[in-house]
């Protein structure tokens, strides 16, 4: 089965403001550079043979930090954009509970029913069939014995694992993704028979289990 190693960008100025970014292209912040260039470290003795990234710069130089150990160019995928928050975008957690308290609370207990406002705001099935497609056009180019890397954002992370455990995407806040945390699995593309080795490991970045709450997601 193809090895499939998950992560999520590194920490961004709007992460720890509790502002919702989406597609908007917010870089890393110090915090986030040097998680990026742990998790690079923590996985640099791994037989990684490809690192695909979402094109937000957040994701694509936190995957430049991994790839550059294995002699790897970053390989994006479109399909791995972060959810577009529409009118949420820019916004603090605080404004949106103030504007949007019943949206927002319907997001939180039922994400799979939220469609984000305002033009080009998605819905979690929207990101759903990006993000897979572009993960099956991924595990297609790949041997059952390679590992490959993915950095996403938490909402596209999130989803992969909805559909890879089989899970209806209510079940999205079941899953927590850390800035540069890790998730380690294999998949079996015919059975669509999933082996998770690892979920969210942040031990790289000093933190055996992180309990930071992020507003903003």
């Amino acid at each position: 089965m193809p090895k499939v190693i998950l992560v999520r960008h590194g920490k961004t100025v709007w992460n720890a403001e509790g502002r919702y970014q989406g597609k908007m292209d917010i870089p890393l912040n110090e915090e986030g550079k040097e998680q990026a260039k742990r998790v690079g470290e923590a996985l640099k003795d791994f037989p990684v043979k490809a690192v695909y990234s979402s094109p937000l710069s957040r994701c694509l130089d936190t995957a430049k930090e991994i790839a550059k150990h294995h002699g790897l160019e970053v390989k994006v995928k479109e399909g791995f954009k972060e959810i577009d928050h529409g009118e949420w975008e820019g916004m603090l957690a605080s404004e949106v509970e103030k504007k949007y308290p019943e949206l927002l609370k319907l997001w939180r207990e039922r994400p799979a029913e939220v469609k984000m406002p305002g033009e080009g705001g998605e819905s979690l099935k929207d990101v759903y069939d990006r993000a897979v497609k572009a993960f099956e056009e991924i595990v297609k180019e790949h041997g059952e014995d390679d590992l490959i890397v993915i950095v996403g954002h938490d909402a596209t992370n999130k989803v992969l694992m909805c559909y890879l455990l089989g899970v209806d995407l209510n079940k999205f806040w079941a899953f927590k993704q850390a800035n540069c945390g890790i998730t380690v699995l294999e998949y079996e593309p015919s059975t669509k028979r999933v082996v998770i080795h690892v979920a969210n490991a942040t031990g790289h970045l000093g933190k055996e289990i992180d309990f930071e709450v992020q507003k903003a997601l």
